[in-house]
């Protein structure tokens, strides 16, 4: 399904235009630059995930066809970025655009339509769907990667690292022409128009309501107390992290936050000798690790968070429980997991972007007893049209033949 393979990439270093600057106070005339050019926007953006507290974008990436590449620094300017909204109201070329639109929809830039060529590459069966090894592939172009990790909230930006954002958007939009045809021969154009909208409309996940439980068992912490000790670390950190607008892990990892519960320190002392706060950084929180620690030392027996917690349990108990709880079940999920595995494979795409590994789960453990019954539950759990055109007559023929 993908191109032949190429010679090697020609390496491409910079936009072919010429670096361009970072704008701020004069996003009026890069809105006037813009309306003057026609057709779907490129569109990349940088964040400082794992550096920065917040998931906000640092600079953002657009060019239209013809128009200049233009690097926006948005901080500092978001009440003023209403007309470039405006302007934005049109397609938008993006890789990998759940990363991205999360972001921007906080600066009140929305989509009017999406295009994403990782997308399009998951469905066209690329064995590498990165936005370099995919212009290397289609485009034999060799793009640098090496400022991925980058801290884009420090200013200035150097040369280097404008090069390297302006890429991701000088590229897309030749991108988007070799694959639209590809996905037009093999009849998938509909596949992406249906999942680039399910992701221009995707709702924000809802925040986890006891994020530290995962630090917790990853530690084996079982004891109640224990427990709270954790919860009440993690709050304190999480409080320190936004004051601070820094990672949490640069605050205190969750390793070291788990391991420090773990030890049920009886006193400030304890803390304060720890060999887990022996850095500089870590031990001049002490005295707010501590307090934290005495907080949950406090706690009466009945306010301990219970040992287990069920709120993101699936709708279905464990797979190899099935066969004792639901035989019928455990039959009808190896029958389904084997038609999906083997019609992927026909198509030459992953099983979980034919059909997701959880909607799979539920429907066998679920069942069904005709072809439209199995058709409205694969929906009811958010597969697509084409998903379900392409997976529910083939499960219900192997499951009731």
């Amino acid at each position: 399904m993908t191109p032949a393979d190429s010679c090697e990439a020609t390496p491409l270093l910079e936009p072919r235009d010429g670096i361009p600057e970072v704008i701020n106070d004069q996003i009026c005339e890069a809105v006037k630059i813009l309306r003057n050019f026609s057709g779907p926007f490129a569109i990349d953006t940088e964040r400082a995930m794992g550096i920065r507290y917040s998931n906000r974008a640092y600079l953002i990436q657009i060019k239209r066809t013809g128009s200049p590449i233009f690097l926006i620094d948005p901080v500092g300017i978001e009440t003023k970025l209403n007309d470039l909204g405006v302007v934005l109201q049109d397609e938008w070329i993006l890789h990998a655009a759940d990363q991205d639109l999360p972001c921007l929809a906080e600066l009140g830039l929305l989509p009017a339509k999406v295009f994403d060529t990782e997308i399009a590459g998951l469905l066209l069966g690329f064995e590498r769907v990165s936005l370099q090894a995919m212009v290397a592939e289609v485009l034999n172009f060799a793009l640098a990667k090496e400022h991925s990790s980058a801290d884009w909230s420090q200013r200035p930006i150097g040369s280097e690292m404008r090069a390297y954002a302006a890429l991701d958007v000088d590229v897309l939009h030749e991108l988007k022409a070799e694959l639209v045809p590809l996905l037009e021969n093999s009849g998938r154009l509909s596949w992406l128009e249906q999942e680039c909208e399910e992701v221009r409309l995707r709702k924000p996940n809802p925040p986890k309501k006891q994020p530290w439980r995962k630090a917790a068992r990853q530690a084996g912490i079982r004891d109640r107390r224990a427990l709270a000790m954790v919860e009440q670390l993690w709050q304190t950190r999480d409080e320190l992290a936004c004051k601070r607008d820094v990672a949490p892990s640069k605050v205190l990892p969750s390793k070291v936050l788990a391991e420090l519960a773990l030890r049920k320190p009886r006193s400030r002392s304890d803390v304060l000798n720890s060999s887990l706060l022996r850095s500089r950084i870590r031990m001049k929180d002490a005295p707010r690790w501590w307090d934290s620690i005495d907080r949950a030392w406090h706690l009466a027996d009945s306010e301990l968070p219970e040992r287990h917690f069920y709120e993101e349990r699936d709708p279905f108990p464990p797979l190899k429980r099935w066969q004792n709880l639901d035989p019928e079940a455990a039959e009808r999920w190896t029958q389904l997991r084997a038609a999906v595995l083997t019609h992927a494979d026909e198509l030459g795409i992953r099983q979980d972007i034919l059909l997701k590994p959880a909607i799979q789960k539920l429907t066998a453990w679920t069942g069904w007893s005709s072809p439209t019954q199995l058709e409205d539950l694969l929906a009811e759990q958010g597969a697509r049209p084409w998903q379900i055109e392409q997976t529910a007559p083939i499960i219900f023929a192997t499951v009731h033949n």
